[in-house]
């Protein structure tokens, strides 16, 4: 598999471009039964990350979302199923952000491609 391209935040002296293109070097692998592909653009340290991320239909219920997370949706559509009947649907050119803990049904349809921010811990 093709490593995704990482700039450490601590030795990047200017601005990281983060763009969809960056996935064409990166070789998809299984994710939530999906074919999913990840390029991580910059590493800040301390669980913090960026880039940009794609996957092919699929669906995902947790109890707890495992980090907390912002995106905006470059192409396709998701939508959140919450345990209290609530729906939110996402799609090109909307953000959102989820934090850490929440429990939710991740559904989207077909392909999904999307720049995030992550912050694990």
């Amino acid at each position: 598999m093709a490593p995704a391209v990482r700039h450490d935040a601590r030795m990047v002296e200017r601005a990281v471009r983060i763009s969809a293109a960056d996935l064409d070097a990166v070789e998809p692998v299984l994710e939530n039964g999906a074919l999913a592909r990840t390029a991580v653009r910059l590493d800040a340290g301390g669980g913090l990350t960026s880039g940009v991320w794609e996957s092919e239909a699929f669906t995902w219920e947790t109890d707890g979302y495992p980090v907390d997370e912002t995106c905006v949706i470059i192409e396709g559509v998701i939508e959140f199923r919450y345990p209290d009947g609530a729906v939110e649907t996402y799609g090109p050119g909307e953000a959102f952000a989820i934090r850490k803990g929440t429990p939710l049904v991740w559904h989207q349809d077909g392909p999904v491609r999307k720049f995030f921010v992550i912050r694990e811990g």
